[in-house]
């Protein structure tokens, strides 16, 4: 993968990160305490398989993006 096609691919996982997180403090509001724990649970899992499978991989190849 060529730089250019790093720092996008790399903005939209930063940015389903953020839409994540903002889905669970949305949850906070409404939710009851062990569907909450589940849903946390589950947004937590997808995060860290982001992080380590899209992300690391890209600064592997393009360390400069890390910032």
């Amino acid at each position: 993968m060529d730089a250019k096609s790093a720092a996008r691919f790399k903005q939209h996982a930063e940015r389903v990160i953020e839409e994540l997180s903002l889905a669970l403090t949305l949850a906070k509001e409404g939710s009851p305490t062990d569907e909450l724990l589940r849903l946390r649970t589950s947004i937590g899992d997808i995060i860290a398989r982001v992080d380590t499978m899209l992300l690391e991989s890209i600064y592997k190849d393009h360390p400069d993006l890390m910032v």
